[in-house]
């Protein structure tokens, strides 16, 4: 328990023992490609759509791509220089040219780690951590989390707690507690992340992310009502704007893990209020689709086209209702959707 104190598959890479893996679920600390992991916050991207959305998937997808390109160009590099690192000295002297890379810094401490000196592989990590530039904050967030990894696998409670304290003071805090929520969930030690959300519950009450994140690690436990009062606690302290993105997270998270029909009636809720929202009904078609029935979709899609929408979200609307016939329909109930669009169409150039 913590305290409450502050493609290129082609492409040549380096490849260490899977003996150790150092990645927690936000980020790649193995050095391959392929071995990179999403974080907490991504994982629930993944389980619930943002209302709001702030990146569009291209730029996530870009982002992710220059992450990999990153780690590729550094391996890419040594492999050009013909050296792949088996002892202390050949880190050493690659660490001379490469001193920032945090991805060369944690092979040098899986190395010390196969070999189980794990002191050794604790003095790496904090060596990088002096070394490494301070403006080079992602480089040194991936030591901090490999810091915690490493201590939370070999360490003590106190030497784990000690990690993380420092870690707070040099990091943003709310991103050291998800990494380490993480990790402790990777290692099942559940009851320790359960700990940790409650502190940040208490520490972070105004930040959105915090109640939806720990509303699906509770749903993923099967603590479904436990989910569902936190929705009921978060409202009390969150702000009234952020109200309607978070019922609408709960809800989604209701269609994974709960009961879909109670999702169902929060989403027809919501949108009784906000009609016009063409996200939430985006995120309602998306989950009704889940649920493999094509009826109840199909009538979600006649009550939005009869909206009195702008021509660019109708023009979306119906873009998605022709795809949904072409894949579950007939050529009958294609056509109708078709017609239906040219009616639109002709009724608007009508009104000018």
């Amino acid at each position: 328990m913590v305290s409450n104190s502050t493609d290129d598959s082609d492409k040549p890479t380096l490849k260490l023992s899977k003996k150790f893996d150092w990645s927690d679920e936000s980020a790649a600390l193995a050095v391959s490609e392929d071995q990179t992991a999403e974080s907490s916050e991504e994982e629930v991207e993944e389980e619930t759509q943002e209302p709001s959305r702030k990146k569009t998937k291209r730029q996530k997808r870009a982002g992710k791509r220059q992450d990999e390109t990153e780690v590729y160009q550094t391996e890419h590099s040594l492999l050009q220089h013909g050296v792949v690192p088996e002892t202390p000295d050949d880190f050493d002297r690659l660490l001379l040219s490469s001193p920032n890379s945090s991805v060369l810094w944690l092979q040098y401490m899986a190395y010390y780690l196969h070999l189980t000196e794990i002191d050794k592989a604790r003095g790496v990590g904090e060596r990088a951590l002096k070394t490494i530039s301070i403006r080079e904050e992602k480089e040194k967030l991936n030591v901090w989390t490999a810091l915690m990894n490493l201590e939370n696998l070999y360490g003590t409670e106190e030497s784990l707690l000690k990690v993380f304290e420092a870690a707070l003071q040099q990091n943003e805090p709310i991103g050291i507690f998800f990494k380490l929520i993480s990790i402790y969930s990777q290692s099942k030690k559940f009851d320790c992340a359960e700990q940790l959300y409650t502190q940040m519950t208490k520490r972070f009450s105004s930040n959105k992310d915090v109640w939806v994140k720990f509303g699906l690690f509770r749903m993923k436990q099967g603590q479904v009502e436990a989910a569902r009062k936190l929705l009921q606690r978060c409202l009390k302290v969150l702000p009234k704007r952020d109200h309607v993105d978070v019922i609408v997270k709960f809800a989604q998270l209701e269609f994974k893990f709960g009961e879909p029909e109670r999702g169902k009636t929060v989403f027809e809720s919501v949108l009784s209020n906000y009609p016009k929202r063409v996200d939430l009904w985006s995120i309602y078609i998306d989950m009704m689709l889940r649920l493999g029935e094509p009826e109840p979709v199909r009538d979600i899609f006649e009550r939005v086209i009869c909206l009195n929408l702008s021509t660019k979200k109708m023009k979306f609307f119906f873009k998605r209702y022709l795809e949904f016939e072409q894949k579950n329909g007939s050529d009958d109930k294609i056509a109708v959707v078709k017609q239906k669009a040219v009616d639109y169409v002709e009724s608007k150039i009508s009104q000018t």
